[in-house]
Order: structure tokens, then sequence, then C-alpha cells
């Protein structure tokens, strides 16, 4: 049987890798080693489950898929305009595929199956739902990412032998819009349980040793779940709004109810602590971190944006400047050689070895409820989009700091500096309703940046906002645009292809998510 099969749950118990970091417990003493024992445990399979390569900034990740391909359809990084710009590296995007089948499906459906061993009512299953509840909302976000980059995907039947005891069942698929259903129902459902429920101190003190993403904080799993809640109902706000609306404006109105992620201090991410140690930003980004054109020629320079030192170095005059997409290939080269562009920043990024997996930011939720609230109502559309736009350069001097091999770093701006970049025709709030959607949305489009390039691409096709210009590549037949959505890998047509046939004719890079209808 081949390796590369997808969706099988190969003989698998507890994860084989952790993050080589992690410092909130000691894995060896804590967790079955899967090389010596065919015995799993909860919290083993739980850790297991953000053990996740593309959320935490990883080099293969980097380096092969999320810059070169999601940063350049997001315009979030620079890039020269060279020979078949816009087709997709197959390769790399199978890499992507894969991964979340044999890593975050196979890992969730096995502590599904660990949970089904313990009897209906017993002290066990009833403890050990905590870990599977919030152990399916992080595959949701998952999984939803997914979606978002390839449409209609399999998730109901995927991940299966070992449920089925070796049986091999080949994944069908599920439509992108039954599947963000799905996820955004059951969601609402984990989010009601976690605020009620109460479980035995013994298992709270299990989850605090095996969660490294919160710490065991059932109160920050509520505000991820419920700011995804939110991102997710935003996203499909233009192909379903009076759905998106009722979701939104039930979360906005119930704080109490429905607490979100509302500051820097409850950013939801992974903590490098170290971790980086072979230098995986700096070999991620390789040659490919140049500033992008129009984030930084046409808002961040002449708006005088605050952040420009923390996320991009200066040439070496002492300037700020981006990859313009209309210049020819031969003087984008040229200006390259000469040192003309700026970099995404040494500190922050290139040589930072603590930099985190960011999942769900405050800047994020600030921009989402700015949203709502100028098209709903409900609220101060002005005063969180201002919120919006203070967390992201908190955020990135936060970033900033977490260089602890560097011996200096940048001076946060005034008060006063920062409301003069608020005041600024290209930030200032107006009394346009449009044009404040356009603002919003450009705002969070340069929040999310590269490390973000997979939900910045999202938003851009979303709202059609910031409006970039990519330049036809008249070198490609494949792509001679940006796509609209990742090509699904070979192998789904080869072992898989019965089920591939239903989804054979939206296999091309115009067929839209569903979302995507602005």
């Amino acid at each position: 049987m081949k390796k590369h099969i997808i969706y099988i749950l190969l003989i698998f118990t507890i994860p084989v890798y952790f993050i080589t970091g992690c410092k909130k417990s000691d894995f060896d003493d804590n967790y079955n080693n899967p090389e010596k024992t065919v015995n799993s445990n909860i919290e083993g399979l739980f850790a297991g489950i953000f053990d996740n390569g593309r959320v935490m900034p990883r080099y293969w990740n980097l380096y092969t898929f999320h810059i070169p391909m999601l940063g350049a359809y997001s315009q979030t990084i620079g890039y020269g305009n060279g020979s078949k710009i816009y087709e997709q590296a197959i390769n790399y995007t199978e890499n992507r595929w894969t991964d979340y089948y044999t890593g975050t499906i196979a890992r969730y459906r096995e502590l599904e199956k660990k949970y089904s061993t313990y009897a209906d009512g017993s002290v066990e299953k009833t403890g050990y739902q905590l870990f599977l509840e919030i152990a399916r909302l992080f595959v949701y976000d998952q999984t939803a990412q997914i979606v978002d980059m390839w449409g209609d995907i399999p998730f109901s039947t995927a991940g299966q032998l070992n449920a089925t005891g070796g049986d091999i069942i080949l994944a069908s698929y599920d439509t992108d819009k039954d599947l963000y259903s799905f996820i955004q129902q059951d969601l609402k459902r984990i989010a009601d349980y976690l605020a009620t429920a109460t479980p035995d101190p013994f298992y709270t003190g299990q989850l605090q040793k095996s969660d490294y993403v919160n710490d065991g904080s059932i109160l920050k799993w509520r505000k991820y779940c419920n700011s995804l809640r939110l991102r997710l109902a935003m996203r499909t706000s233009y192909s379903d709004e009076s759905g998106s609306k009722a979701i939104v404006q039930e979360i906005l109105g119930n704080p109490t109810q429905y607490p979100v992620v509302d500051n820097i201090d409850e950013t939801i991410q992974i903590v490098a602590e170290g971790s980086l140690v072979t230098g995986d930003m700096e070999s991620g980004f390789g040659i490919n971190s140049l500033a992008p054109g129009y984030m930084v020629e046409d808002l961040m320079n002449p708006s005088h944006d605050p952040r420009l030192p923390v996320i991009f170095s200066a040439n070496k005059n002492g300037e700020y400047h981006g990859v313009i997409n209309t210049w020819s290939a031969t003087r984008q080269t040229d200006s390259t050689t000469a040192g003309y562009y700026s970099r995404y920043d040494s500190v922050t990024f290139i040589k930072n070895r603590n930099f985190p997996g960011i999942i769900l930011t405050a800047s994020e939720v600030s921009f989402i409820k700015a949203e709502a609230y100028e098209r709903w109502g409900g609220g101060d559309a002005k005063a969180a989009y201002e919120e919006g736009i203070k967390q992201s350069i908190d955020f990135y001097y936060y970033l900033n700091t977490l260089n602890d091999s560097w011996g200096s770093h940048d001076t946060p701006p005034t008060v006063g500096q920062v409301t003069t970049f608020l005041s600024d025709p290209l930030v200032a709030y107006g009394a346009v309703a449009e044009e404040n959607l356009k603002k919003i949305a450009t705002q969070k489009w340069i929040d999310f940046g590269i490390m973000q390039a997979n939900q910045a691409w999202a938003e851009y096709k979303r709202t059609k906002y910031p409006e970039l210009n990519f330049p036809t590549d008249a070198s490609s037949t494949l792509s001679p645009n940006p796509p609209v959505r990742l090509l699904y890998p070979s192998t789904e047509r080869i072992l898989n292809a019965d089920n591939y046939e239903a989804v054979a004719s939206k296999d091309n890079v115009t067929t839209k998510v569903f979302w995507d209808v602005k």
C-alpha cells in the first residue's frame, strides 16, 4: 500500500513528535513513547493535536508554500515579474494538503477513538469531554483554513482507518458551504458547553499540563471559540448576510455568555520558547523577504505608519521601499541588486527564534467588530477600527521584543504619534460607509501581513480590498492571473478517483470558494 494515500489514519497512537521547545511539561515523563507502546492516553493525544508545523513558523512551510504562494496571491510579500509567477507548485500544495490529513485529522480521529472507549456516563468520559471539545475547536479552525484554500474537501469520512479496525474508506467530499455550516453550528455548541462546564479539578489539572496553547485556561478557550465564530461568520457575510449577521450580533450582544479576544495579552498563539533554534525563520524566508510594493509605497510610507520600522528594514539609504509589480523584471532585478528594496525586519522576523505560532489576535477581532458595526450597527465602528490599529501596532512591537538575542529593540510610538497616524487621510475614519469598509479591510490586511498570509488572501478574496493590481502573466496559460483557489493534489485524482470525480469540474484556478461572491 502506498504511504501517501490521503485521509487514511495510519496506525497511530500518540504524536511521534512535539514542538521541540515547548516547556509546559516534560513530555518524556508524562506521555508514552509511540515507538515503544501501542497504548495511548487522552492527554498525549490532545497535546499532539497542536503540534502543527503549519501554525508554528517552520522552514518548510514558509519557504515552499506560505511565502512564495500565499504571500504572492495576497501581495503581502514582494515578488518579481518572472515567468509563470502565479502558477502553483503542485508538489508543495500537496504537502500542505497531506499534512492536514496525516497530521491534524489523523490525530483528531485517534483522540475520538480513545474517547469512545470510555463508558457513557463514566467519570472519565465526563472529564475528558473537555479535552475533546477543545481539540475539536482547533481542528475546526484548521479545517476552515483548508476550505478557504481548496473549497470542497473530505472531512466527515476522512481518517477512518483505525476507527473501522483497518478497513480502508476512501473519503467523500463535503461541500465547502455545508462544512462551514457544520463548523459554525458545532462551534456554538462548544461555546455553550465551555460556558457551563464544571470539570473535576483532576481533569483541569491534566489540561493545564497538556495545554501549551492556553495553559489550561477555559476562559481563553472560550474567547478563542467565539472569536473564531466571528471570523467565520464574517467570512460568509456576503454570501449569507442574514445568517452571518445573526451569529455576529448574538456574540457581540452577549459578552458574558460569549466572550472574545479583547486585548493582546489574550492572543491565541503557540509560544516558541526558543524552539526555532534551527533558524526556521531565517531559512524559511531565505531570499523571499522583499517588502511588498503597494503596502509600503502606497499605504505605510505616505501615512507614516508607526509599524514600518518593526515590520520592514530600511534600505541602505534609510528609506522604506517595496517591490512595485508594474516594473519590468529587469528593473526589479537591478533594484534588488542595488539594495533599493526593504526587506522584512531582521529583529522582528528573520532572526527572531522566539517568533510564535499566531492563531488569532485581538486586532483581528477589533477589525471584525468595526466591519460589523459599520454594516449592521450595534456599536461604535470608528472606535473598534482605531482600537484594532492600536492593537496591531502594540502586537508588532511585542513581536519585536521577543528576539532576546538582539541588543536593542525599536521604541514604540508615543500616544501622540499614534493619534497623528490615525488622523492621516489614508487612515482616518470618515462618514462614507464603503470608504470605511475599505479602510477596515486594508488595515486588517496590513495587520495579517506575511505571517498570516492565508488569512490575508482569504479576506482579500472576500472583500476585494485593498484594491491590488496583479499584472497578467502572459507566459502562463494555466494561471495568467492569481488563482482564487488551490488545485487538488494529483494523489486525489489517482488514489481517490471515484470521489474526486464529484469535484473534478471545480478543480481549476477560477472556481471560487462559496463565500467569494463580491
